[in-house]
């Protein structure tokens, strides 16, 4: 998983102090990382499925427990988090794939759920890790119809990042109209 630096804040804003969390194909453990400082989680988990990834994170300390997983079959009980995280994700999987990982994520969270993706297509480099390799492309009117609520991060010109001073200009619009952003995050409440 890699992210921009302008969803830290639209994140961590949405998570809670205290809760038991779960990230989703973790990585090297960015956001495990950034929410055991800004949030003191009760517990966090990270699966991911590339070895390297894990090895970093348990070597690192990030998370309280990592698991080696698909993420298409999260090996948890109904609602074992109050929140899940599934940070850049998606567009690593066929639209069933990511369909019904979507459908886990729900099925295992009790409170939130938070999904982002870019709203533009982004060619990848897997030289290092074969998961890595982008897929498709997820709109924000697929996420809404699986009753998510989204907002858009940054801003898309013709379909491209916009440059920093545009796309910090029309940041708001990008977020209220996500389908002009170039990242789109999306949130649903289980509660």
């Amino acid at each position: 998983m890699s992210s921009s630096h302008l969803l830290d804040p639209f994140i961590l804003q949405r998570i809670k102090r205290n809760k038991i969390i779960l990230d989703v194909a973790c990585g090297k453990g960015k956001w495990g990382f950034l929410i055991r400082i800004e949030q003191s989680p009760r517990r966090i988990v990270g699966v991911d499925i590339w070895l390297p990834n894990l090895y970093f994170v348990k070597h690192h300390r990030i998370y309280d427990e990592v698991i080696r997983c698909d993420v298409r079959a999260l090996p948890f009980r109904d609602t074992s988090f109050d929140l899940t995280l599934c940070c850049e994700v998606l567009e690593h999987l066929s639209k069933e794939n990511g369909s019904g990982l979507l459908d886990e994520v729900c099925r295992i969270t009790r409170e939130k759920v938070i999904v982002t993706t870019p709203n533009v297509w982004i060619d990848t480099d897997t030289e290092f890790n074969p998961y890595q390799k982008h897929v498709t492309l997820y709109r924000p009117k697929e996420l809404r119809k699986k009753g998510f609520k989204v907002r858009g991060i940054g801003f898309s010109l013709f379909g491209h990042q916009a440059p920093p001073k545009l796309t910090a200009a029309l940041l708001a619009l990008g977020y209220i109209f996500p389908e002009m952003s170039w990242l789109i995050l999306a949130e649903k409440n289980m509660t």
